[in-house]
Formats: C-alpha cells, sequence, structure tokens
C-alpha cells in the first residue's frame, strides 16, 4: 500500500493564501508585522522605494533549517503560546497556522529575504512563485531579517502611506517592537493609538470593564459635570462609579440564555477572562452646556470613535473600529430617549464611544477565527462575549442618565412670584415714561429673558415632541396589539352564551343518550387523549377564560374612561378588585384606604397602573398558591401617595441592588416577557405629576408612588 500525500503548485498556493486570503494589502503588510513581532524583533523598518517593498527587523532570524523544515512547510508553525524578547518583556505570539508568510504574495510578483540567525550561517530565499531557491549568505553579520518585495501588484502613492500609517497605529497594540515607515520625503514611527484615558482631557467619562469567572466589574471616571451639580445629586458622586454585575443573574431572561439553555454555567466558564476600555465624549451646545451643567463644549484631546478588537498585541481584522460590531447604532436607534428623558432609557451612540477590548489567545480560544481569518466566527460564545460587554456600557448608561435627570430639575419652570413691570406696559403702554431706573432695567431685562424663553421654547418643544414620539412607539404596538384583541372580542360575543354553556349541553345530551356512564369507565378514561369527560371538561376550563378576556376587553376600551372628572378612588379600586379576584381565584387583593376620596382623574390612569401592577404579581408568582396584595392609598397635598405590596417572591437577584431597574423599558427576566409593564406603570405615574419614590424586593414585593391629576 502505497502512502499519498497532495502536490500543489506554488503559484496556486501564492494565489490562495496569499492574493485571495487577504482583503486589502494593507491586511497582508499587518501579517509581516505580526511576523516580526513573534521573531522577537525591537525594531522594523517598513520600506518603500519606486517599485519595492522593504521590511527589515533585528529578531531572532531564520537559519537554513528553519526555511526548510519551518518556513516551507505550509500549515506547520513553530511558534509557542509566548516568548520573552531583549528588554525581558513577554510576548504573546500572534502567529499559528504556518500561512502568514503568504501575505508576500499578496504584495508583488517575487521576493528576496536574507537572514541570520546568531551562531548560525546567514541564508538568502528567492522565490518568484514558481520557483523558489534557498542559497547562503556568509556576507551577513547581524541577527535579523531583511525582505525586498519587488514587482509592487499595486502602487503606493504618499497619501495612501499615511493611511498604512494610521491602520498600523490601529491594528498594533504593544510598545515593544517599534515601527518605522519610511518612503520618499516620509518618515514617521507609528504611533500609539490609544493614549492613557484621562477624564476632562481625552473623554469626558473613562468605563473600564473587567470581566472574570461570570462577574463583570464596571468603573467609571467621569469629569463631565461642574463640581456645583453635586447639590442636585446628593447621592451620587459625580466623579467616580463602580459596580460589580453578576453576569448570570443579569442575563436571566435574554436570548442568549434561551439559545445555551441550562449550559449557561459551562459557557460562562468557558469563554474566560477579558477587559475593556471606553473613552464617552460628545459636543456640546452652549445651551445644554448651562441646562446640564456640563463642565466642556467639548474635551481638548478628543479619540476617534470606534470601538476595537485586540487580541493580545493585535486587532483582529474586520474588528478594527470602522465596524460597530457591538451594535451600539442599532441599540441607540431602537432606544433614542435623550438621557433627560423622565423614563426612557438613554443609550450611548456609535460616534460617542472610542476604546479597545482586550482578549487573550490562551485564555478566550473559543472566541475563534473564521477560516479566511477576515473576522471571529460569531457562535454563541461571541454572542455572550458581546452582551457582557453591553452589560458594562448600559451600567455606565444608567449611571450618567441617573446625574442628568437629577440636574433636569432645575430646568422645569418656576412659578414667578412678583409681578412683571412687562404686565403694566401692556396693560398701559404709556406707564413706560413713568418707570424708574430700576423699573426700567427691570424691563429691559425681562424682554431679554422672554427672548432666551422664546428660543428655550422651541427647544424644549422639540424635545418633547422627541420624547413622546419614543413613547408613542412602544404605546402603539400595545394599542394595536389591545385594539386587534378588542376587535377579535366584539366579533365573539354573540357566541358568548354557546361558550358558556357548551359543557353542560353536551354533558347533558350525553346522559340522555345512556353513553356518559359508559365514558366515564375505567376502560374508555384509561387514556388522557381518549378520556371525553376529561377533554370536556379542559375544552370548558378554556373556554371561561376565552369569556373572562372578552369580557375584560370590552370593558377596558369604553370611552368614558379616558375623560377626566372628580369620582371615587375607593369605587375604582373595588370594580378592579372585583375582576381580577374573579380572574384569578388564588389571588387576593386588600384595599386600605378612606372611602371618602374624591379625586379628579380619568379611570384609565389607575387601570393602566394596577392591571400593570397586578399582572406583575400574577406573572412572577405563577406558582404561589395563595397570592395576597395590599394596596394603600391617601391624598396627600393634591397627590393620591399608594403603596402596593405582595407577598410573592419579591425581585430577581438582578435588580436587588438597584431595583428602579425594572422601571426601564424591555427589562424582564422572563424569557416570553415583553419588559414593558413596570415602564408602563413609571410613565404613567410621570405624566400625571407623580412619580416613583421606593422599590422594595425582599419578602415580597412593594412599590411606593404617587400620581397626579395632570391627565
Amino acid at each position: 500500500m502505497e502512502e499519498l500525500k497532495y502536490v500543489i503548485e506554488d503559484s496556486t498556493i501564492a494565489e490562495l493564501l496569499g492574493v485571495q486570503n487577504f482583503s486589502t494589502d494593507e491586511a497582508a503588510i499587518l501579517e509581516l508585522v505580526k511576523n516580526a513581532y513573534d521573531a522577537n524583533a525591537l525594531n522594523l523598518k517598513i520600506i518603500f522605494r519606486n517599485n519595492e517593498l522593504q521590511f527589515v527587523d533585528n529578531g531572532i532570524g531564520m537559519n537554513e533549517e528553519d526555511i526548510k523544515e519551518h518556513w516551507m512547510h505550509i500549515g506547520k508553525s513553530d511558534k509557542k503560546y509566548e516568548i520573552v524578547d531583549e528588554n525581558n518583556k513577554t510576548r504573546i505570539q500572534a502567529g499559528s497556522k504556518g500561512v502568514g508568510r503568504f501575505a508576500l504574495s499578496r504584495l508583488g510578483r517575487s521576493v528576496c529575504m536574507k537572514s541570520k540567525k546568531q551562531k548560525s550561517v546567514g541564508v538568502i530565499w528567492k522565490t518568484d512563485w514558481n520557483t523558489s531557491v534557498l542559497e547562503e549568505n556568509s556576507a551577513a553579520c547581524d541577527k535579523g531579517t531583511d525582505i525586498t518585495i519587488v514587482g509592487l501588484r499595486e502602487k503606493w502613492n504618499k497619501k495612501r502611506i499615511e493611511n498604512l500609517c494610521k491602520y498600523l497605529e490601529k491594528t498594533y497594540y504593544d510598545t515593544s517592537m517599534e515601527i518605522r515607515i519610511i518612503a520618499d520625503k516620509y518618515d514617521k514611527i507609528v504611533p500609539v493609538h490609544f493614549p492613557k484615558a484621562e477624564a476632562g482631557i481625552n473623554c469626558r467619562s473613562n468605563i473600564a470593564l473587567q470581566y472574570s469567572d461570570g462577574a463583570l466589574t464596571t468603573t467609571v471616571k467621569s469629569d463631565e459635570f461642574e463640581s456645583s451639580a453635586s447639590r442636585y445629586c446628593p447621592d451620587v458622586d459625580i466623579k467616580k462609579f463602580e459596580i460589580k454585575t453578576d453576569v448570570i443573574k443579569e442575563l436571566k431572561g435574554t436570548e442568549i440564555v434561551e439559545l445555551v439553555d441550562d449550559d449557561i454555567d459551562s459557557v460562562i466558564k468557558e469563554l474566560g477572562d477579558f477587559s475593556a476600555n471606553f473613552f464617552f465624549n460628545l459636543t456640546s451646545s452652549n445651551e445644554d452646556k448651562d441646562k446640564f451643567m456640563y463642565k466642556y463644549l467639548d474635551t481638548p484631546q478628543n479619540v476617534e470613535s470606534g470601538i476595537i478588537l485586540y487580541r493580545n498585541a493585535f486587532s483582529i481584522s474586520s474588528y478594527e473600529g470602522k465596524k460597530d460590531w457591538l451594535g451600539l447604532g442599532k441599540r441607540s436607534r431602537k432606544s433614542p430617549a435623550a438621557a433627560s428623558h423622565p423614563s426612557g432609557a438613554w443609550r450611548v451612540r456609535e460616534n460617542q464611544m472610542a476604546g479597545y477590548v482586550l482578549i487573550d489567545k490562551k485564555e478566550n480560544a473559543v472566541l475563534q477565527d473564521m477560516a479566511n481569518r477576515q473576522g471571529l466566527d460569531e457562535n454563541i460564545y461571541y454572542q455572550l462575549f458581546v452582551e457582557i460587554i453591553l452589560i458594562g456600557i448600559k451600567e455606565f448608561e444608567r449611571y450618567r442618565q441617573n446625574i442628568i435627570r437629577k440636574i433636569n430639575i432645575k430646568n422645569q419652570p418656576d412659578e414667578q412670584k412678583a409681578t412683571p413691570v412687562s404686565d403694566r406696559v401692556i396693560s398701559k403702554p404709556s406707564s413706560i415714561n413713568e418707570f424708574t431706573r430700576d423699573e426700567a432695567k427691570q424691563l429691559a431685562a425681562e424682554i431679554k429673558g422672554y427672548k432666551k424663553e422664546g428660543k428655550q421654547y422651541q427647544k424644549d418643544k422639540e424635545a418633547v415632541e422627541a420624547r413622546y414620539k419614543y413613547d408613542i412607539r412602544i404605546l402603539n404596538v400595545l394599542a394595536t396589539t389591545g385594539l386587534k384583541a378588542s376587535s377579535i372580542a366584539h366579533e365573539m360575543k354573540n357566541d358568548r352564551n354557546a361558550i358558556f354553556e357548551n359543557y353542560n349541553n353536551i354533558v347533558d345530551a350525553l346522559k340522555e343518550y345512556g353513553m356518559w356512564d359508559e365514558l366515564n369507565s375505567v376502560d374508555k378514561t384509561r387514556k388522557s387523549y381518549k378520556n371525553v369527560p376529561y377533554l370536556l371538561k379542559n375544552n370548558d376550563v378554556v373556554g371561561k377564560k376565552l369569556i373572562t378576556f372578552m369580557d375584560t376587553m370590552l370593558e377596558e376600551v369604553e370611552k368614558k374612561q379616558f375623560e377626566a372628572h372628580y369620582q371615587s378612588i375607593a369605587d375604582i379600586l373595588v370594580a378592579s378588585k372585583q375582576v381580577w379576584e374573579r380572574d384569578y381565584a388564588w389571588l387576593s387583593i386588600e384595599i386600605l384606604m378612606e372611602e371618602d376620596i374624591i379625586y379628579q382623574i380619568s379611570e384609565d390612569i389607575l387601570q393602566v397602573v394596577f392591571d400593570n401592577l397586578l399582572l406583575n404579581s400574577v406573572q412572577q408568582n405563577d406558582n404561589t398558591l395563595k397570592l395576597n396584595v395590599t394596596i394603600n392609598v391617601a391624598e396627600i397635598n393634591g397627590f393620591l401617595k399608594i403603596k402596593y405590596s405582595d407577598n410573592g417572591k419579591g425581585l430577581d437577584d438582578k435588580y436587588k441592588t438597584n431595583p428602579r431597574k425594572i422601571l426601564e423599558v424591555h427589562e424582564t427576566t422572563r424569557a416570553n416577557g415583553h419588559g414593558l409593564g413596570m415602564w408602563i406603570v413609571n410613565n404613567t405615574c410621570i405624566m400625571s405629576g407623580g412619580e416613583i419614590q421606593k422599590i422594595e424586593g425582599e419578602g415580597g414585593f412593594s412599590i411606593e408612588f404617587t400620581i397626579g391629576g395632570k391627565l
């Protein structure tokens, strides 16, 4: 039996692994930079001259054996995980596949490589991609490698060389090897792309993430706001913030957990540790600077936006800052609320973030390159990896939005206490001749104020419009779903009696025909899918639920419920209590309040708030044998002060350190949940003039809030 081996023409290999394997010339050059780095070079020169490109490094070099055993052996690599260079710095080697040398083919038609290893004779290797030859170079005296590519496939002008420098600046994340690019009238050392993050110098906020074994630590250092803003945020440090998040708890109810099913613990463990460092920046207008007490219109040394993914010293192709691989743009379009929005979730825009994520070749081995080396295989580990990074970004978004919301309170209009002198001019224009000097100054100040208010009114109007567009997008989906359900309920209204009576009518008929006793016999009820009495009873239960659904839908869309008038709060709540206890036999609602509270409000406000609270309690405690809900209501200072509590399991662990997270849009721990219920409660309270004051989740769930009469 003869053993066979593939024979492939040199030119074919060069075409497949060189010309076609690298998407750009810059990517091919980067591969040769990696080779020099892996050879422990402290210096690399990239020299352009006429129709040649030269790479000169002072690395360990190669001898005849290295050329034959490794350089000419495709798919074989002698590279280890790490090496130590002459400056005693550890380097994680970038190569491993044994095909990077074919980057030479992408760049030119022939190559002459001179290399010298210490204590070995120098060698010269030449190829035109049809024939390769090797000879001694006894003249070589220093270690290192000198590669000259002749017959470049593309022209390299000054602009393109400058762009190459910028490309290498972004793709090389280390200082142990200096890269110098030389051409006609061009000589530059590739600089470090990311400076040390300094809040107030090159970013408004620096967000550092450290992930290890299922825990994510998010640390924010900020210099975005004036120090005087602290008086509006007495319970928040506007300079720094740190939080440690349990990733498994935080991801509960998300799509990623559904995909891995019960295997989330092992997937988390296999992912490995990693870190990230982000620069947050934006440019402010003078109006916004005053309004939100920003310290700067812009920071003096902004870092170019874009997030780069580095595996040790080099970036991964397609994740070099141009591609929005974290999906920040999609997130901000899905949730376009401004940071000052009272209930919507603000999301950072892709052009507001720069920075990098660091992974390791061995530690994060499950994050694998695609076959063509042009990116990562976006497998389950990659999806989890992205989700973890977004958890950290979300913590920063909450922190910043909390500060801005508190500062924005000062921008709410105050009632004018003194009568403006301009009112006198309006009622009696000639009175201006009687003004004292101080009154004239006051009038001038009032006119300036009115002009400023006019401009601000337009800005506020646009902000309000944007806010309500955001709210309406979400509520329209729910409203449309409700209208469809209401339409179906109307169509089924005539079938109500038939559905209600069907079970009893069928049972009576079977008894009359003498079939009921036989159908209840052991032989006829052994198999559930043939057990007629059991099937009929199940249908009756489902039918009763359909009737409840119809009654609820037809009751809750009546026009009169949206009309505000003075009415008994007790009557509204008692009616709601009867409906809920009718629909859920295991639910008991206790209402504690003075029965004579009469308040001007539309019924839908209370209905929306309590229906969502009760639905939340029921869904979170659907395995509870008896769920007790208590509703306390009092009228204080023109507001309805309400405390709602249940004796269920309370808040999920992911919310216990920050209960107000449940108010965020699309926030849920249920796999099939929409995460809108508590957002609607919060939004309704705010729009009525009230607010959510307190949320607790130990020993059951409780929430305290106020409702006003604005709606």
